[in-house]
């Protein structure tokens, strides 16, 4: 038995000095922001572009801080709403992102550049990797689209002028005011949905600087309750935070609901744009719809339609 320990020894030692030539894991880590207040549940996701290899790692409702174990190599990271029926939005770790962590430079408005920002990570966990940028520019999300396979190489020239969410931005507020409680209104909607409503109006804005987009079943109204919803309808209210005043624009209600091409989902809109986007099939036609919103008079502005063959949109969506 003596006679086999020796080389026994050996073969452990020689296999222990090769145990670090093999690549493991390495935690980045950082803050998580959204354009709220409240942060949404996240898919969090680290793209290097070299390997063309994706990781993600899902996060809760209101958690702050985020861990994700990924081999050596760069990355750029960001971040997707989670929940169902969310915007498809993007959050990521920019050079804003390293701004915003001296509060000064973010109180003073110097943090304005929102370029990705590649991460080295070799062998020893990466703090400070925040993903609190929410304010991409249309070339930024292009890329990460194209990460996600949510766009298309070729691109048809009606879609290349269509209106851009940069092209009609919101009037920046560090932060927004609230009103304490909805204001009184007859509309019957406002009562049937109090309830979301009002947790809208403690989250914060999602769109066009102060307002938010509070999506909600197109039941019965409150005095209608015999009337059944129709199952799978959606409809929306556009809630102005520091008034409390909820509008339900005809042309969110109701919702057109998710069919082919429409992975995007049925609207898209962003806190930093007065653009609103609104896409719905209609017979063997793909329909997508530009408003712009009139925060004072409450009204969505239209400013554009692309309208195209079902199965030719198909094809550039893959």
């Amino acid at each position: 038995m003596q006679h086999l320990a020796a080389p026994s020894r050996v073969a452990l030692a020689a296999f222990a000095l090769l145990l670090p030539l093999v690549a493991s894991p390495a935690p980045l880590a950082g803050r998580l922001g959204s354009p709220s207040e409240f942060v949404p549940a996240l898919t969090v996701h680290a793209w290097s572009a070299s390997d063309r290899r994706l990781y993600s790692v899902g996060t809760g409702a209101g958690q702050a801080t985020y861990t994700l174990d990924v081999p050596p190599g760069r990355y750029v990271v960001f971040a997707t709403p989670a929940d169902p029926g969310a915007p498809p939005v993007y959050g990521a770790h920019t050079r804003y992102s390293l701004c915003a962590r001296d509060p000064q430079s973010l109180a003073s408005g110097a943090c304005r550049d929102h370029a990705l920002v590649e991460v080295e990570v070799a062998k020893r966990r990466v703090d400070g990797v925040d993903v609190t940028d929410w304010y991409l520019d249309d070339a930024v999300i292009a890329e990460l689209d194209a990460v996600l396979g949510r766009s298309a190489d070729a691109v048809e020239e009606a879609q290349l002028a269509a209106p851009r969410f940069s092209e009609y931005p919101a009037v920046r507020l560090a932060s927004v005011p609230r009103a304490a409680e909805l204001q009184p209104d007859p509309d019957p909607r406002v009562e049937r949905d109090r309830a979301t409503l009002a947790g809208a109006l403690g989250a914060g804005p999602t769109f066009a600087g102060r307002f938010a987009i509070v999506r909600v079943p197109c039941g019965p109204a409150a005095d209608d309750a015999a009337t059944p919803a129709a199952p799978g309808c959606e409809a929306a209210a556009i809630l102005d935070l520091p008034l409390g005043r909820v509008i339900y624009p005809a042309e969110l209600n109701p919702l057109p609901a998710t069919g082919p091409c429409t992975e995007r989902g049925a609207l898209q809109y962003r806190r930093d744009s007065r653009l609103l986007i609104r896409t719905a099939q209609d017979a063997e036609q793909l329909v997508t719809r530009y408003f712009v919103w009139d925060g004072e008079g409450a009204r969505l502005r239209s400013v554009a339609t692309l309208a195209s063959d079902l199965p030719a949109r198909c094809a550039t969506a893959r």
